[in-house]
């Protein structure tokens, strides 16, 4: 049966990684949801309790706090766009996605979804042509192209061939939900969207279940204009997340916390207990004022058995530990790998880059890609340049290098362009604000 709305196999590997932290990205409520595929049942435990256990877990969330640090330090200042951009595409980067979304904004979620996920993707779209319209019809007629974020979970699964040593995509399959509306009521519908080279397809279920075509057209660019952002790449189309480990370790928290909270609940109420009672002879037990308890046997007696506190003591150092290690764990992704000397810094440019700097470089390209996709849609050639702030990474600019700059100006050593180019590229200029939303 011919169902566009399987998985790949290269997928399925992937989201099967990716469950957990984008799990993690939703929160406590999201973790809850997850039941016991995150959070599981004790053998001697009944589904009321573990109903209760469950609804009083509280995740403390180091894997979003992590993720948002990371992807703040990137986005500290905004993206750079070079002066010479033409101002049609500027006007496309301050709405790049129809939605009143800026680059910076736009970018920012991009970067934050490869850092979960191992990877993104963003889809360069035109308007389809109406009425029978040629695309430079369109164009004439304002038609822009424009940006659309498909998250990893949604591309479904992807085909290729190997032309030269690359990989050309021959076909995408996306799956989106669309909203519609019957009178005041909303339903939100699954479909799947197939984009080949020379044409794209949208399919949705019938009442039956059966996936039928609804809507079709021409790819008038002639390729699939997809752009892959990897953080943590394996392969074409194929990535881990960065963060895993720390995914795993907030996850032994929250359930060693989610334990340690309802041992905490048992050992705060202390039990009555009884030696020498016969329920027989000596009747139910009553607890309150006024109250007499006795029993039938001389040496019987009435006490409350409390906990010691020891597990608890060990539980909370188990938690302190792993908080400690996820607190440290962000700095190894900050941290630039240090040369042994300067002339082994000189000889190995890779080695003064942290992993988020290379990350920001691999942003750097995707989004001077999505821009080249842009300009074929508009028929122009590629002009102007998008760039990250070098400010955000741990070898931060300083008072030499702006020293630096401006003795090579005065000495005529470099250009007044490549003066302001090169400070820009440093963050310790930006004009970048000219596209960071949309016009009011």
């Amino acid at each position: 049966m011919n169902d566009p709305s399987k998985t790949s196999p290269l997928y399925d590997g992937m989201a099967a990684k990716w469950s957990l932290p984008q799990t993690l990205m939703g929160g406590t409520l999201a973790m809850q949801a997850a039941g016991t595929r995150f959070l599981p049942r004790h053998p001697a435990e009944n589904s009321a309790i573990y109903a209760e256990r469950a609804s009083r877990s509280v995740l403390r969330n180091y894997f979003r706090r992590t993720v948002q640090k990371l992807v703040g330090r990137v986005f500290a200042e905004p993206l750079i766009i070079s002066d010479d951009m033409p101002d049609e595409i500027v006007s496309i980067l301050r709405n790049i996605d129809l939605v009143g979304r800026g680059l910076n904004v736009f970018a920012r979620d991009w970067f934050e979804d490869a850092m979960v996920s191992g990877l993104s993707h963003v889809l360069v779209d035109f308007p389809s042509a109406a009425g029978g319209a040629s695309l430079a019809e369109e164009r004439e007629n304002g038609a822009r192209p424009y940006a659309v974020h498909v998250r990893a979970d949604q591309l479904i699964a992807a085909q290729w061939d190997s032309r030269g040593g690359d990989r050309i995509l021959t076909q995408i399959r996306i799956r989106e939900k669309a909203v519609r509306y019957h009178g005041f009521e909303e339903v939100e519908q699954e479909q799947i969207r197939v984009i080949e080279p020379d044409r794209w397809r949208l399919y949705r279920q019938d009442k039956a279940g059966k996936w039928i075509e609804a809507e079709a057209g021409d790819n008038s660019l002639g390729r699939i204009p997809l752009v892959t952002l990897y953080t943590a790449r394996k392969g074409f189309l194929l990535a881990d997340p960065p963060l895993e480990d720390l995914a795993f370790l907030n996850l032994e928290h929250y359930q060693i916390r989610s334990d340690q909270r309802n041992a905490l609940n048992v050992a705060s109420f202390p039990i009555l207990a009884a030696s020498g009672y016969n329920p027989e002879i000596d009747g139910p037990i009553e607890v309150g004022p006024n109250k007499v308890l006795t029993t039938s046997e001389s040496e019987g007696k009435y006490y409350y058995v409390e906990s010691s506190g020891a597990a608890l003591e060990a539980g909370a150092r188990e938690l302190e530990a792993l908080e400690q290690a996820m607190n440290l764990f962000g700095l190894q992704f900050e941290t630039a790998k240090q040369a042994e000397t300067a002339t082994g810094r000189a000889l190995d440019a890779a080695d003064a880059l942290s992993p988020l700097g290379a990350m920001a470089m691999n942003l750097e390209d995707s989004l001077n890609a999505m821009l080249a996709l842009i300009a074929d849609w508009m028929n122009q050639p590629v002009t102007g340049t998008i760039g990250i702030s070098a400010g955000f990474d741990a070898q931060k600019p300083g008072a030499a290098d702006l020293d630096f700059l401006m003795e090579a100006r005065r000495l005529g050593d470099v250009s007044k362009e490549e003066f302001l180019r090169e400070a820009k590229a440093r963050g310790l200029l930006t004009d970048s604000l000219k596209v960071n939303a949309a016009p009011v």
